[in-house]
């Protein structure tokens, strides 16, 4: 037996006994199983049993996606663990909004199914997002700020996150506000504080697709393979978009007022637009019935009033 088989059985022995201590403790019912594959290591509750072949198939989807959009190859076997309680699933989460996370240093992903399965999240897009994180780490040398970790995950797998977002554009009331969060304050990890942590969701986002859209993306992936080569972060940036991390970063942030700033005219000037609208309107209507009028001979009126009387 190698030792690489013997520290898989070991982990899920330990991850069957917290599961039978997170019974006596209420936090899941379920016992887990697993299926290993010289890719993929799946580890489930039982419960999930009939659907796990379409997981299985839906994960090398997610994976395909992925390396399709970086050519970039994912390699190893990765642990995928479903958790299908989510009172058991916060136990482990770091934030009470998160649906999956990725442990890189582990090739670990854990999600929580029921949530990630379901609108607006998908199983799919869930662990492409997940596997991103993976690939980054494997391809990436040393650190890659949260920030940008989160974003281009976010960007690669259709603008889905891994967290609940509450109702409301955060990043919009950030930027009316002048709150938004310099993104050197989010290097490492983000706040705590719910509306803070989906605003760093939501700006690492925004960053990476202004850069896409603005610069195009194969500009971006040049960005990401001279980070790969092992440019610094800043250095990728200077050499790719000859300009510094802080001009890109003031032209984003120039960008979201700009825009937001149309939006808030808009909805500030709407009943005016709607009064000008209807004077045109009235305006177009009297035109139109005047050209008539002008487009019969002079002695309409009398003919009509002659019809009239007979």
């Amino acid at each position: 037996m190698t030792f690489k088989r013997l520290f898989t059985i070991v982990w899920v022995g330990i991850l069957y006994l917290l599961t039978f201590h997170s019974i006596s403790m209420g936090y899941d019912s379920d016992l887990y199983d697993m299926i290993e594959t010289p890719e993929l290591i799946l580890i489930y509750p039982t419960s999930l049993q009939p659907v796990t072949s379409g997981i299985i198939k839906t994960y090398f989807q997610a994976k395909e996606n992925l390396q399709e959009i970086f050519q970039w190859q994912l390699h190893g076997q990765v642990h995928l663990i479903l958790i299908n309680n989510r009172q058991y699933f916060l136990q482990m989460a770091e934030h009470p909004l998160t649906v999956a996370f990725a442990e890189s240093s582990r090739k670990r992903v854990i999600i929580d199914y029921q949530t990630a399965n379901a609108h607006p999240f998908q199983l799919e897009t869930t662990l492409q997002h997940e596997l991103c994180h993976l690939l980054l780490r494997e391809h990436i040398p040393g650190h890659i700020p949260r920030w940008l970790n989160e974003g281009i995950a976010q960007w690669a797998s259709e603008g889905i996150s891994e967290i609940i977002r509450p109702d409301g554009n955060i990043l919009q009331k950030a930027t009316f506000s002048g709150n938004l969060i310099p993104f050197y304050r989010l290097e490492r990890s983000f706040p705590m504080n719910s509306n803070d942590f989906v605003l760093a969701y939501e700006q690492s986002q925004s960053f990476v697709i202004y850069l896409v859209n603005r610069y195009g993306k194969p500009n971006f992936m040049h960005f990401l393979n001279e980070y790969k080569r092992g440019s610094s972060l800043y250095d990728a940036f200077n050499f790719t978009y000859q300009k510094s991390f802080r001009d890109l970063e003031t032209e984003w942030v120039r960008s979201q007022t700009q825009f937001f700033s149309w939006i808030l005219f808009l909805i500030n000037n709407l009943y005016t637009f709607l009064f000008v609208g209807m004077a045109l309107v009235s305006i177009y209507g009297f035109i139109r019935m005047k050209r008539r009028k002008w487009m019969y001979p002079d002695d309409w009126d009398e003919e009509e009033d002659d019809d009239d009387e007979g």
